[in-house]
C-alpha cells in the first residue's frame, strides 16, 4: 500500500510542477507589448510600399479625361499614376514616355493602392 501512495504522490508533484504560468503574468506581458507598440505607420495607409528596380516602361496610356494616365511596366502590367496632383501626374507620364522611347531602365515606387508614386529613369 505504501508503494501505491508514493506513486500517486509523485504524480501529484509532477502535475503541480508542469502547471501553466499564471494568467496575470501573460496579461502583464501583453500590456507591455501594447505600450511599446509603434504609433507612427510607415508610408502608405497599410504600410505597404514597394520599389521595383531595374524594370522598363513598355507602354503608356492616357485619355482626354482629368488625371487618367497609366504606365505599362515590364513584369507588373499597367499601373495608374497617382492622380492627386495634375502637374506631378503629367511629369511622371512624360518621364515614363521618355524612358519608353529610350528603352531605359527605371525604378518605380508603388504603394498599397497599386498606383505609381515615384519614377526614376536612368
Amino acid at each position: 500500500m505504501n508503494a501505491i501512495k508514493k506513486a500517486s504522490a509523485r504524480k501529484a508533484v509532477q502535475r503541480t510542477i508542469s502547471a501553466p504560468i499564471a494568467t496575470s503574468a501573460s496579461i502583464a506581458i501583453a500590456e507591455v507589448k501594447k505600450i511599446n507598440a509603434p504609433t507612427l505607420l510607415p508610408p502608405g495607409q497599410d504600410g505597404l510600399t514597394a520599389w521595383n528596380n531595374n524594370v522598363k516602361i513598355v507602354g503608356t496610356w492616357g485619355i482626354a479625361e482629368n488625371n487618367n494616365a497609366w504606365l505599362n511596366i515590364s513584369g507588373m502590367g499597367f499601373r495608374k499614376i497617382r492622380e492627386t496632383n495634375s502637374q506631378a501626374l503629367l511629369a511622371l507620364l512624360m518621364i515614363g514616355a521618355h524612358a519608353r522611347d529610350k528603352n531605359s531602365i527605371v525604378n518605380v515606387r508603388t504603394e498599397a493602392d497599386n498606383k505609381v508614386y515615384e519614377l526614376y529613369a536612368w
